[in-house]
């Protein structure tokens, strides 16, 4: 076997779109300078030290040969049924089983022949190791081969230095093999010297490859101790190699082994963090070889997603500009060949395909990858192109990695103003896409509303309307939540979109929906869901409103004025959203919004009944109590708050007062019966208080 090449300096990759792609210092070690830097485990054994006579070599030998070969000869008698010869063979098997037996004492005799063999480099060594390899097939030798040393012997033989014959070779890695397959023992005894490297250094060989991979898998099955040997021992990138130089391409047993391998050896971190740089590379490139069948495509992009969860390899793969590799085999999962009729296989592809794209999130979430993919890149390109494709994974990586490229008003604007992905993702919400990739679409465009003008271009653009149809989409709650988050953050400071938000739903006025508004969906909702954060994103929503607006009506803007009695008449529980950001206790902020938002209300006149109503509910009442009589709080209750909480409740008060004040000046006889003493009573200790913060 020729060893593959060395370091590579500079590699030039295509993909799929016929892209070259350079990799500046990669590291591409061979398998032989993998080998060199790994300490192998020495041999106990050393031959040429006895001369024995060939006559008595044969007796060793026939002697050996006798004690596995009569147990199998034992078995044959038991199973003897004719009645005339039952005695006579059971008395020959209760002879032969003295020599016969499977156990630890009976093989110290084969042990101490091995080794007498082996000094005197005996030519029957071979023969002998051929006999104890047919036997180790028997589950039955496994156990006393290990406790009898025979296993030690042989694993002793395999690391030797010096030239082995190939055939002593052959049956010394059967022996381990066979010893090894279920039995934790024995697997126990090649770990603990580290025999797997031994082995794995016959994978150079092509005379012994075919039977050492084996081995390796025999050891490694269902044993984690193992799992983490082979991968400091760096065997998933060995395997990678042989896989990518053919050496082992001819032989589907083999490949099969050699994948199942290369996947336990990745689930190791510490043989991952051992792994040369060049590993992603391989894993990449035999990835989207069209021929791949699903179970070993499987394998290496199951590792290839395990690799990229560190930081080291997600580094390697962006400075190197090997992202394109990546999305080539997210590409490829979406044409592999599956069994569609197993339902098992269509599960493991979509938990596979979750995985890479959980692995590009990652990659795209590294501070390099804006650096090394600007918006100009042939990737931001294809991503882009990927939004309106018809493959759910390749619409929601696309989503994801251009939502963390969008992480500055700058790109976010570029993002709208000149690609205009703005559309694209309206166009995705208005098709009949999975919730999957709605969810991804909406999440891309709430980075995109953050900034700048955004917020008009999008409501121009007809998000309203877009992203009303989902909150009635109640097989996916993530969805309703960023559909109506994403209300919320159009109308921040936006009286455009305020307007469209309340706009009827139909222009003509004999038409039922003509008092009603998209706000009038959102508030249904409100009254249909149980989820809080829904609840709480509406009465954001009606708050930042409020806030828009009521600075602006104050100050005489005619727009402003008719908008706010827009809100508060063609709306029925308006302020219960807001209640509901008042009465959750997750997010004190969220509070202090919901007490700001109420107060705003209560000092408009039409607002005023709006936020009577809110108080019906009687938690946000009794609330209302306890922030107002926030400052008698026991001294020792307050000295235990920080700095933060102490403002807070602050700022809750002064709110919660501002509210009082609104409901006493323009309440027009909406508050039940008894609530006005309430109010002036609450009132009466902050009254050098006179306006909300």
């Amino acid at each position: 076997m020729s060893s593959p090449g060395g370091i590579s300096t500079t590699q030039t990759t295509d993909h799929g779109a016929g892209q070259s792609i350079t990799k500046k210092d990669l590291e591409l070690p061979s398998i032989q300078e993998i080998l060199t830097d790994l300490s192998f485990p020495s041999s106990s054994i050393v031959p040429g030290t006895e001369t024995v006579d060939l006559k008595e070599q044969q007796e060793m030998f026939r002697g050996l040969r006798d004690i596995i070969e009569k147990a199998q000869e034992v078995d044959e008698a038991g199973s003897t049924f004719d009645l005339k010869e039952l005695h006579a063979s059971l008395e020959e098997a209760d002879e032969n089983s003295r020599r016969g037996r499977r156990d630890a004492e009976t093989l110290q005799t084969v042990c101490a022949t091995l080794h007498t063999l082996w000094a005197c480099k005996s030519e029957y060594l071979v023969q002998a190791t051929e006999i104890i390899a047919n036997g180790s097939r028997d589950p039955s030798w496994r156990a006393p081969f290990g406790q009898s040393g025979v296993l030690r012997f042989f694993l002793d033989v395999i690391s030797m230095k010096e030239d082995v014959d190939s055939n002593l070779l052959l049956h010394s890695l059967r022996v381990i093999g066979n010893s090894c397959a279920d039995t934790d023992a024995n697997r126990e005894i090649v770990i603990k010297g580290n025999y797997t490297l031994a082995i794995i250094r016959y994978f150079l060989d092509p005379d012994l490859i075919f039977v050492a991979i084996p081995v390796i898998y025999n050891i490694c099955m269902d044993y984690e101790p193992a799992h983490a040997q082979i991968a400091a021992n760096r065997t998933a990138y060995i395997l990678l190699k042989l896989i990518k130089d053919g050496e082992i391409e001819d032989n589907e047993a083999l490949l099969n082994f050699s994948y199942d391998l290369i996947e336990l050896a990745s689930e190791q971190a510490d043989g991952i963090e051992n792994s040369p740089d060049g590993t992603i590379l391989l894993l990449m490139e035999l990835a989207i070889d069209e021929t791949l069948e699903f179970s070993h495509f499987s394998s290496l992009a199951t590792a290839l997603a395990t690799y990229l969860e560190k930081e080291r390899f997600q580094t390697v793969c962006v400075s190197n500009k090997m992202v394109e590799g990546v999305l080539d085999v997210l590409r490829r999962s979406s044409l592999v060949d599956v069994d569609r009729s197993s339902a098992e296989d269509v599960k493991a592809l979509a938990q596979l395909q979750l995985k890479i794209n959980g692995a590009l999130a990652e990659v795209s979430a590294s501070p390099l990858f804006a650096q090394n993919y600007p918006l100009d890149s042939s990737l931001t390109r294809t991503l882009k192109s990927w939004v309106v494709t018809t493959e759910d994974q390749l619409q929601i990586c696309a989503c994801v990695m251009l939502g963390n490229l969008a992480r500055s008003d700058e790109v976010c604007q570029v993002m709208v103003r000149d690609l205009k992905i703005h559309e694209e993702l309206i166009s995705v919400l208005n098709g009949d896409s999975r919730g999957a990739v709605l969810h991804s679409s909406l999440g891309f465009l709430k980075n995109l509303a953050i900034a700048g003008d955004n917020r008009t271009v999008l409501g121009e653009a007809g998000i309203i309307a877009t992203v009303s149809r989902l909150w009635a989409y109640e097989s996916v709650p993530q969805v309703q939540f960023s559909a109506a988050s994403i209300a919320r953050q159009v109308v921040i400071s936006s009286v455009d979109n305020i307007v469209r938000l309340l706009v009827p739903l139909s222009q003509d006025p004999d038409s039922p929906a003509y008092k009603r508004t998209y706000l009038s969906l959102l508030l249904s909702l409100f009254e249909k869901t149980d989820s809080t954060p829904i609840k709480t994103e509406i009465g954001r929503t009606v708050a930042s409103i409020c806030r828009t607006l009521s600075p602006k009506a104050r100050d005489g803007d005619e727009k402003a004025k008719n908008l706010l009695d827009r809100l508060f008449t063609l709306h029925d529980g308006v302020s219960l959203p807001v209640g509901a950001m008042i009465t959750q206790t997750q997010w004190p902020v969220v509070r202090s919004e919901g007490w700001f938002a109420l107060a705003l209300m209560a000092n408009n006149e039409l607002g005023c009944a709006a936020a009577v109503d809110c108080l019906h509910n009687s938690e946000v009442t009794e609330l209302l109590k306890t922030t107002l009589g926030a400052d008698t709080v026991d001294p020792d209750q307050t000295k235990e708050k920080s700095e933060t909480d102490k403002s807070q409740e602050t700022k809750d008060r002064d709110n919660a007062f501002v509210l009082v004040q609104g409901l006493l000046k323009n309440d027009s006889g909406a508050l039940p019966v008894g609530y006005r003493d309430m109010l002036e009573d609450l009132a009466k200790p902050h009254a050098s208080l006179l306006k909300a913060t």
